[in-house]
């Protein structure tokens, strides 16, 4: 995993999504041709995606956004971007309309929207698609659809290992929904706190029951903060937010809240485990470009750069100094086999 050296998220891309939790229409982003006189025309490939939520989260469908506008600004790619997508019913009908308007690449990202993107790409085998979710989508690429996922165990083990360094005990955690691979972030999660600091305690999981109920999350947090959590850990998406509002009303430490949640609540925030979707989009525009895309499955990881964490916060001294050496060490140990995660 590499260290963010900057900010999650530009004040550029902020102004062009809506945040995941909150009520919000369908929002489209990106829309212009790219103007690089550089880049000919015929290869820029045009792409058309949806993300289940809004797409200034700070987490998973900000990812997506954020790689979709610097594509752009490259001059590889012109994009329209739908987000409140999560219902089939909606959004079958919105990558069926992309494909039927000649758009080169439809992107699918999130686990609710796999249905729609395999019927439809079904239909129309000359145009490709990606479909993501859980491990298991891997196998079931076909000849035009590529299919993704991210490293589970990799974002599990270090965010708990984040969590356990600091020293906090007893450590929460408030999760989305009891999802197979939520369970096993969580289950990574508790094996990377043991590995840090195998005196620390962790709470029961406490599930919000949906990806961007805030409102949940945020009362999860304090009643966790209430059985005596000094810290609590979170996998982001619109629930992030939630958390980081309650554990800067309770004085507790995070890991894993998003940008979105603000400065009050990130100032508590001791880092957060994200993607970057940018070396994994630009690499399905390249295929397309080449006419080499299909038949695989991809997943981001710490050492394809998919995977990366937010500098340590030490907030006002709280968290020992030497936390970023010994992450770096961890991920160094990642990246050159030593050290193996799942």
């Amino acid at each position: 995993m590499r260290r963010r050296s900057g900010a999650l998220l530009t004040g550029a891309v902020l102004t062009t999504v809506a945040a995941l939790g909150l009520a919000g229409c369908s929002s489209s982003a990106g829309t212009t041709t790219a103007t690089d006189d550089a880049t000919p025309a015929a290869q820029v490939i045009k792409v058309g995606a949806l993300t289940p939520g809004n797409t200034n989260d700070g987490a998973f469908n900000q990812s997506l956004a954020d790689a979709l506008q610097k594509l752009q600004d490259e001059g590889l790619i012109e994009y329209e971007l739908r987000d409140q997508m999560s219902d089939p019913a909606k959004s079958e009908p919105v990558v069926a309309d992309f494909a039927s308007q000649g758009y080169d690449l439809i992107i699918g990202h999130g686990i609710e929207l796999g249905d729609a993107i395999f019927s439809v790409a079904d239909q129309f085998p000359d145009v490709k698609f990606t479909a993501s979710g859980g491990p298991d989508i891997l196998e079931k690429y076909t000849d035009n659809v590529e299919t993704w996922t991210y490293d589970t165990p990799q974002v599990g083990y270090l965010s708990g290992y984040i969590a356990g360094l600091t020293g906090a005990t007893p450590i929460g955690r408030v999760e989305s929904m009891e999802l197979d691979f939520i369970k096993a972030t969580d289950s990574y999660f508790q094996q990377g706190v043991t590995a840090a600091n195998p005196s620390a305690t962790l709470l029961p999981v406490v599930y919000a029951g949906s990806f961007d109920d805030a409102q949940a999350a945020a009362a999860a947090t304090t009643g966790l903060a209430g059985q005596g959590a000094q810290l609590v850990y979170t996998t982001g998406d619109g629930i992030a937010a939630g958390v980081g509002s309650g554990a800067a009303e309770s004085g507790v430490l995070t890991v894993g809240v998003s940008s979105a949640a603000g400065e009050a609540a990130l100032a508590n925030n001791v880092s957060t485990v994200n993607l970057d979707m940018y070396p994994i989009v630009k690499a399905w525009v390249e295929e397309v470009a080449a006419g080499k895309f299909g038949g695989k499955g991809v997943t981001s990881t710490v050492q394809n750069g998919g995977i990366v964490y937010e500098p340590i916060n030490t907030v006002g001294g709280k968290v020992p100094a030497d936390v970023a050496t010994k992450v770096d060490e961890l991920i160094a140990g990642i990246d050159d086999g030593s050290v193996t995660i799942g």
